[in-house]
């Protein structure tokens, strides 16, 4: 469902601004009901899967801070910004039920209805999270096929069908930053934003290091900086754009085709190497001419360089940051910010990536491939919509979550405390 170089995540979580709570007894019945919040019931197979997350949550914090992964006892025993690993822990599983209870509600009072398409993948979603066997950490503690139904999935899951909820993010998503939302923007306005932070952009990397990683004679230097040169002007020759990445595939081609040589010779092999790609080939006269088919091959898109201020009150403490840049970093920025700020585009260009790198480098015209077969299709467009609104979207979820007061059910808080569930599965590996 969503494909776009992996740039943004297909769920979005939030946390609450603040979280309000009362406990009774008498909420659904026995321990059915974990919760209620605003009409929205909240199951107890909901309330177990997020407080495993939690204390996972838990776990991470305490590895961040120690260096260690902690066993479970030792989560038990440890306190998370001063409180109690067992309260923290519910706390936290709480929240994320009143995340999805607010969208829930808002889902409902804009009137949402899910397709009877997603309502199929929302099934077999929940099917493949199930084990058959119930040995799985949650079918062990209770979490059914009900539940998993609603759960927002997570992310590197390698599916493609999501949970409820999260179709009811879409919705409510759409609704408000579609591009006939009253927050969002125009078509137009959207593809201004795609070709404003984001470049076309093919290059041959040339490395000027051996095999050992050390720096090469400057001799051998000179000659790749003359091999570079000479595929920007060849690129350069050719009158039409189109034919400019034309001609880029072939001297990627060429440069593959002498590295595999030297590094033949290097080794006193006799094999040959041969570069496989997809060709149309026409003989006239005897003499062959080699087209590689695909002029978007090998092509790149490269997010423009920005600057964030992260703030410091809601940062983690067990994160140690560094304002300092890496070389990696500084060349990667800097690198994005020639690409935005100074490279002309349909022209090739030497480029110094770092002291070991050389860029042959040249940027293409986006708006060309903003088609619906390509860079414009529904995936594309809502993966620039979260892209430039996932900020307010989410700001917004978080107003409408604490605002919501859930009334507990003290029978299934005792019932499903952390560490009355099987959370053998999560002890560290030794």
């Amino acid at each position: 469902m969503m494909k776009f170089n992996k740039l943004v995540a297909t769920a979005m979580s939030f946390t609450l601004l603040a979280t309000a709570t009362s406990c009774t007894p008498t909420i659904g019945k026995g321990t059915e009901m974990a919760m209620t919040a605003d009409g929205t019931d909240i199951s107890s197979g909901l309330f177990i899967f997020y407080t495993i997350r939690a204390y996972q949550d838990a776990a991470d914090i305490i590895e961040n801070k120690n260096g260690t992964a902690p066993t479970v006892k030792e989560v038990k025993n440890s306190h998370i910004d001063d409180v109690k690993a067992t309260d923290w822990i519910q706390d936290k599983a709480t929240e994320y039920c009143m995340n999805i209870a607010a969208i829930e509600n808002e889902f409902n009072r804009i009137g949402g209805q899910l397709t009877s398409e997603e309502l199929a993948e929302i099934d077999e979603y929940a099917e493949n999270r199930i084990d058959p066997e119930g040995k799985d950490i949650y079918s062990k503690n209770g979490v059914g096929k009900e539940s998993m139904k609603k759960i927002i999935s997570t992310t590197g899951s390698g599916t493609n069908y999501y949970g409820e909820y999260e179709y009811m993010q879409k919705y409510i998503f759409d609704h408000y930053y579609g591009f006939e939302g009253e927050k969002g923007c125009t078509e137009d306005e959207l593809k201004n934003y795609f070709d404003e932070n984001f470049a076309r952009v093919k290059y041959i990397s040339i490395d000027l290091t051996g095999e050992d990683g050390e720096p090469l004679s400057d001799d051998d230097k000179q000659a790749l900086r003359r091999k570079a040169e000479e595929y920007v002007k060849q690129i350069n020759g050719e009158k039409d754009d189109m034919d400019k990445m034309y001609k880029m595939n072939e001297c990627m081609e060429d440069y593959d085709e002498y590295v595999a040589t030297q590094t033949t010779a290097a080794e006193g092999e006799e094999e040959t190497t041969t570069t496989t790609t997809t060709t149309t080939t026409t003989d006239t006269d005897d003499t062959q001419t080699t087209t590689t088919t695909d002029p978007y091959e090998n092509e790149r898109l490269v997010q423009k360089y920005t600057t964030t201020t992260a703030d410091e009150s809601s940062a983690d403490p067990t994160v140690t940051t560094t304002a300092e840049e890496s070389d990696y970093e500084k060349a990667d920025r800097e690198f994005k910010q020639f690409v935005f700020e100074k490279l002309e585009k349909n022209k090739a260009t030497l480029y110094e990536y770092d002291d070991n790198t050389l860029y042959v480098l040249i940027r293409g015209d986006l708006r060309e491939r903003m088609t619906e077969e390509d860079l414009w299709s529904e995936d594309y467009i809502y993966s620039l919509q979260l892209l430039r609104y996932n900020d307010d979207f989410t700001d917004y979820l978080e107003g409408l979550a604490s605002n919501i007061v859930p009334e507990k059910n003290s029978s299934s808080f005792k019932r499903y405390a952390p560490f009355k569930l099987d959370l053998s599965s999560l002890e560290p590996q030794t």
